[in-house]
């Protein structure tokens, strides 16, 4: 994650930076004019002269010319924008699609990891799932070949239980090929508008090199939790976190896992870079905090205290409004509000309509937002318009919104999708008005329901899959609808079905 945020770091706005080579030249000037022996040396000869200067004997301080070159050396760097991170684009999901691959092979049943591998790698799913809330998430299992699981859902509890099944004694075949895995993770993110992440979580990778496992994963991003004691886990080719005891390596893949969502939502969307110069402003502060001599404390409060006005005409909420307008402007105070979650402030703080529009439709007050984003006249003040509009209701002015968005750009991804989702939408309302116009029109004169009971019927047909029928084409399907086995008996044989068929990939040899 650090390697990522150099390799990306560069300023926003270089220009700026020309404004140090004021600064350093003032600064020179400043130090020459104050040096006793270049005022002297015209004056006195060079040999005399060392010999007369006296330096007093005090304390070490700051000169004020240093700490105004400092500022302004700071000011001028924050001016330029340095920034290593993209902003994440408001209009999409706050968390990245995951697919955890986990190591079910033979290895993972040894207790050099407490109480044993694959138990404690279970154990850290369980934690990231949790961590994850409802964020979109699926499971695969592999040792020598490998199997999906459990596809994309936001329902954890769903994984929890076959995600408690596996054992080494599931696999239809041994051996460790996180190939395999990695490319049935990537067939299963095929779909997704941007890029995903793969979660391996196995002690190890065999004899795999990192170029195998990229290119297997496609254009997803991959990360690996290692479960194995700590001075093993050197020679992984790939981006890994060991296992711990608390929940810090869980935070630290979230993190790893966010930045390579927010990469790939970048590539994606083109979203623009965030300025981090802002977070230079409190050193600024402080220095300029030095400058507060004796006796202008007071003229500085009392300067306040006008300007600010009698505190008891005002409610506190409003008070600190008032306040806070003498030193922030209306979009800082809107972002100050939209960071801490609360849109429904932010949307009346914002001057600028497009995060005004942002911060209403995140307070799913969806009307403010719409009005917000018919002033912005850019493709993403169209897209966020659309947006507003299908929400809304008014379906026929978010197809405009989107076709608009299309006439400038005519492979957008995402309007093309929501375009789709909206004219069905529209379709399915526009039916059920003619149902109703019908109805109405014309009231049916119906004789009321009868119930009738067939005495033949002797209830559904039950399915049954013979043991030596288990590689047919319809023999997974009949073995879904038999509901009365336990996770175990149904991954086991959904796991040898798919290694029959050759429906998944499977490694060549153990390894």
């Amino acid at each position: 994650m650090l390697e990522q945020a150099v390799e990306a770091f560069h300023f926003l706005r270089p220009w700026w930076l020309l404004a140090l080579v004021p600064t350093g030249l003032i600064l020179a000037l400043i130090s020459r004019r104050d040096s006793v022996d270049l005022q002297w040396r015209g004056v006195i000869a060079p040999s005399l002269l060392k010999h007369m200067i006296v330096t007093p004997q005090r304390r070490w301080h700051i000169k004020p010319s240093y700490l105004v070159a400092l500022a302004l050396g700071l000011g001028a760097v924050a001016l330029a924008g340095p920034t290593w991170r993209r902003e994440l684009p408001p209009f999409v999901e706050d968390k990245a699609p995951l697919m955890i691959a986990l190591d079910v092979s033979a290895s993972m049943g040894q207790s050099d990891v407490a109480p044993m591998r694959l138990e404690r790698a279970k154990q850290k799913i369980l934690d990231m799932l949790a961590a994850r809330g409802s964020a979109r998430t699926g499971l695969i299992a592999y040792a020598g070949s490998a199997h999906l699981v459990m596809p994309l859902t936001d329902d954890r509890r769903v994984i929890e239980p076959f995600l408690a099944a596996l054992t080494p004694g599931l696999m239809p075949v041994q051996g460790k090929n996180p190939v395999a895995a990695l490319a049935l993770a990537a067939t299963s993110l095929q779909g997704e508008p941007v890029a995903g992440t793969v979660l391996l979580v196995a002690d190890g990778v065999g004899t795999t090199d990192a170029s195998e496992m990229r290119k297997a994963a496609g254009r997803n991003g991959v990360v690996m939790l290692s479960v194995r004691p700590p001075q093993d886990t050197a020679g992984i080719p790939v981006d890994n976190v060991e296992v711990t005891v608390d929940k810090s390596d869980i935070q630290a893949l979230e993190r790893r896992i966010d930045t390579q969502f927010e990469s790939a939502q970048a590539e994606e969307s083109g979203t623009r870079w965030r300025d981090e110069g802002f977070w230079l402003l409190w050193p600024i502060v402080l220095l300029g905090a030095l400058w507060f001599r004796r006796g202008m404390t007071v003229q500085w409060v009392l300067v306040l205290f006008l300007l600010y006005g009698h505190p008891a005409k005002a409610q506190p909420a409003e008070a600190l409004a008032r306040f806070a307008s003498l030193w922030l402007t209306p979009d800082q105070q809107g972002r100050i509000a939209f960071d801490r979650g609360d849109y429904a402030s932010a949307s009346k703080l914002f001057a600028d309509p497009m995060w005004r529009g942002i911060a209403a439709y995140r307070a799913y007050d969806f009307l403010a937002a719409a009005e917000a984003f018919r002033k912005v006249e850019t493709v993403e003040g169209r897209f966020a318009l659309g947006n507003a509009e299908a929400q809304n209701h008014a379906y026929e002015k978010a197809i405009k919104a989107y076709d608009d968005v299309l006439a400038q750009q005519p492979d957008n991804v995402a309007a093309k999708t929501n375009l789709a989702i909206v004219k069905k939408a529209f379709e399915a309302a526009e039916e059920k008005r003619r149902k109703d116009e019908q109805q109405d029109a014309a009231p049916p004169d119906l004789k009321p329901d009868e119930t009738k009971i067939d005495e033949k019927q002797k209830g559904g047909k039950r399915i049954k899959v013979a043991p030596n029928d288990m590689t047919t084409a319809g023999a997974a399907d009949a073995w879904m609808r038999q509901v009365q086995t336990t996770p175990a008996d149904f991954l086991k044989l959904k796991f040898a079905i798919q290694a029959n068929s050759g429906s998944t990939p499977v490694g060549s040899s153990p390894r």
